[in-house]
């Protein structure tokens, strides 16, 4: 019978996108074939996580995410690794550190596998460029909205409210701060403020804001089902999963134009220069201002979801598994 066998990172508080993506997928793709699924035990050292690989390897293995180096433990000709971004590559490490992480936990994997799959052309793009990948060998299979994302009538909020989601310096929050000064906006923030200065502009400005934090699933829908717009204006993603999020609710999204994001919104986001406070302020009035243009962005987020399906985004990888049978 041919068995998948699902490589996962650990199990921990926190650790829940790559899990819930995963779990979904798996209950699709199980339509096409069955799937034995192994989470990293906790406490292992790298040596013994690669013997564990080792001594669980199938006909056909799939690393799904952030624990990159279980490809040492499993055959070259049978394995997949999915990679979900280099954002820690690119955007945070430096000099020797960045020399050790990418010969071990990236280049090294990457040439130990069969194929790769990536969540976004513009990580594929990335990974082609920094090691030197073959295209041919990176299919991109983008991640799947996940079900429980449905439409919800917009309450009338006294002012437009405004989602952000996400803590890391990425997210771009100060640049929201800045542009909101002076509107009559509402800010809700699903984050952890990243540091004082955050607060700071927040309280200077006299920013109207409300900060969500540990939200589970329901929550995090009810956060997107209470906004107006998502702003989701990042410097660097790997995927997005937030714009989806909100489109699939029915909610106008301000993205940015960088990485993988356009690929993502498709035509249905108002996209900005994530560092342009005045492009940033200009949208968000827009979309606040005109009632017609918000529906149009709406319904083109609508049809945009389709291509995301969980369905659609399981069938895909059955079909490169049957490839590599």
């Amino acid at each position: 019978m041919k068995v998948i066998h699902h490589f996962n990172r650990e199990v921990r508080p926190g650790n829940v996108t790559f899990e819930q993506l995963f779990g979904a997928l798996r209950k699709e793709i199980a339509n096409y074939y069955p799937i034995n699924n192994f989470d990293l035990p906790i406490g292992l050292n790298k040596w013994q996580a690669i013997q564990w690989a080792k001594k669980n390897s199938g006909l056909l293995n799939h690393i799904t995410g952030d624990v990159n180096f279980l490809a040492y433990g499993l055959p070259k000709g049978n394995t997949i690794l999915t990679v979900h971004d280099l954002g820690h590559y690119q955007q945070t490490l430096t000099h020797l550190k960045k020399i050790v992480y990418g010969e071990f936990w990236l280049k090294g994997p990457f040439k130990r596998v069969r194929m790769l799959t990536s969540i976004s052309e513009f990580t594929k793009n990335q990974m082609v460029n920094a090691f030197n990948i073959s295209p041919e060998k990176i299919k991109v299979i983008h991640n799947p909205l996940l079900p429980g994302f449905f439409p919800v009538a917009r309450t009338q909020n006294n002012v437009p409210v405004i989602l952000q989601i996400g803590s890391g310096a990425n997210k771009n929050l100060a640049s929201l701060i800045h542009a909101v000064k002076g509107l009559d906006v509402k800010l809700l923030l699903v984050n952890h403020l990243r540091n004082d200065h955050e607060r700071m502009l927040l309280e200077k400005f006299k920013i109207n804001y409300t900060q969500l934090t540990n939200l589970n699933f329901d929550q995090l829908v009810q956060a997107y089902a209470a906004c107006d717009i998502l702003y989701f204006a990042s410097s660097y993603e790997g995927f997005g999963l937030p714009i989806l999020e909100a489109q699939a609710v029915g909610r106008a999204v301000i993205t940015s134009r960088s990485s993988s994001m356009p690929e993502v919104a498709g035509d249905a986001a108002v996209y900005v220069d994530h560092f342009s406070i005045e492009e940033i302020r200009d949208a968000i009035v827009r979309i606040s201002s005109s009632t017609d243009f918000q529906e149009k962005l709406i319904q083109n987020g609508f049809e945009n979801i389709k291509r995301f399906n969980l369905s659609v985004i399981a069938k895909q990888y059955a079909e490169l598994y049957e490839q590599l049978f």
